[in-house]
């Protein structure tokens, strides 16, 4: 399947001249400058929970030292494989994409909007593409707009979550993909919080970015990007990672 996937690709990309929109890598999942949700009403199917307090959904926490301080560079080094690019087919040269990361062993996370109306999905590592096989939990975009899946990549390691609830003024950072451009810093400050368990910040969050995580300067993921108004505006959401039922996943 990741063959056929990364030949199609390889294909859009020989005729882009003659069809620049074609690109699942410069494709994005909304269009609208507002930058909200597509399919509010959508459907993207539920498998049971194969993985729920299984070994086989283990893999390692990325482990950031309470006493070292880290710079955000270091940080970036030892957090951004745990996180990629996300992609949903939604017909004949016609693709979504977002940002998503790991928290266990195989198990991702994205913005729920990212996939709606895909008739497949699949995540981008390095070079390569692997089918995301299972939905084991989501919410659509009105409410926590999240979806918690399995994919065929078993990643070595995921990333933290923090246990203690961010503050106001606090520093925060960003990894995703903003217009197709794989696994971008972004940095801010947390601004205020919202209803629905947004958190709103002025780190900039783009097209592509949806779906990334947000981090405290500890390195630990405190919510997902989801949302923005405006390109390149100050004034963007994530949802706060507490929400989600992450635990049965991580443990």
């Amino acid at each position: 399947m990741r063959i056929l996937f990364s030949f199609l690709l390889i294909c859009l990309v020989l005729f882009s001249c003659k069809r620049p929109n074609r690109n699942p890598q410069n494709a994005t999942s909304n269009s609208s400058p507002q930058r909200e949700y597509r399919g509010e009403n959508t459907e993207i199917k539920q498998n049971s929970d194969s993985r729920n307090n299984s070994e086989e959904s283990r893999s390692n926490p990325i482990e950031i030292s309470s006493g070292e301080y880290k710079t955000v560079s270091e940080l970036f080094k030892e957090l951004n494989p745990a996180v990629f690019r996300v992609y949903g087919v939604l017909g004949e040269d016609k693709y979504s994409n977002g940002s998503g990361f790991f928290i266990g062993q195989g198990i991702g996370v994205t913005n729920y909007h990212v996939l709606a109306d895909s008739q497949e999905a699949y995540i981008q590592i390095g070079e390569d593409f692997y089918e995301i096989t299972n939905v084991l939990s989501k919410s659509y975009p009105a409410n926590l707009d999240y979806v918690i899946f399995e994919t065929e990549y078993l990643n070595a390691s995921s990333l933290p979550i923090a246990n203690k609830n961010p503050q106001v003024g606090e520093d925060v950072f960003a990894i995703g993909s903003p217009q197709g451009l794989s696994n971008s810093l972004t940095k801010g400050t947390i601004s205020g919080f919202r209803d629905n368990k947004r958190i709103q910040i002025d780190a900039t969050i783009d097209h592509g970015s949806s779906g990334g995580p947000l981090f405290n300067m500890k390195g630990e993921v405190i919510g997902i990007t989801t949302s923005g108004m405006g390109t390149g505006s100050e004034l963007n959401f994530a949802v706060d990672i507490q929400a989600l039922p992450y635990e049965k996943y991580t443990r």
